[in-house]
């Protein structure tokens, strides 16, 4: 195997761990922070945030062929090969910036859209200054008290008190 298929295949592999672990991880931070699911008005989402983590990830929906929960070291070659074919539209057995780009859009559409109905509070499709402006103060408001947790957080480590 060509070492530029290697690397085509590592890059692949990569971003398909990612497409694993990246759901699970903000997921656990959502709900050791109070969860999307709670207390925000129009945050609620059906639901939807809580599907795409572990077991329904990207990576273990496509590549898990004998749906065992898990991923074996031949389904992730296998399944980062189909990848590697469906977005290498140049068929030269790596993919370069613009071919990446179009399977990173395609993987994290979910979390973009989640992110845009998390801003979306009224649920109209159209995202307003205003509830930009809520969710940028909900977020400071999480961030101050994430900080207000944590001792020397907020502060420079050369102050004394």
């Amino acid at each position: 195997m060509k070492s530029s298929t290697k690397f085509a295949l590592a890059a692949i592999a990569a971003l398909g761990l990612a497409a694993v672990a990246l759901p699970v991880s903000a997921q656990q931070t959502q709900m050791q922070h109070g969860g999307m699911m709670g207390g925000h008005d129009g945050m609620m989402m059906g639901g939807m945030g809580m599907t795409m983590g572990g077991a329904q990830s990207y990576a273990m929906a496509t590549f898990d062929t004998n749906k065992d929960g898990t991923l074996s070291p031949e389904e992730m070659t296998a399944g980062i090969q189909v990848e590697l074919k469906t977005y290498d539209t140049d068929a030269n057995g790596t993919l370069s910036l613009e071919e990446f780009a179009v399977m990173h859009a395609a993987h994290t559409r979910p979390m973009t859209v989640r992110a845009f109905q998390m801003h979306d509070a009224d649920g109209d499709a159209q995202v307003t200054e205003s509830e930009m402006a809520a969710m940028a103060a909900m977020m400071q408001s999480h961030m101050a008290r994430q900080q207000d947790g944590m001792p020397g957080m907020g502060k420079g480590m050369m102050d004394d008190d």
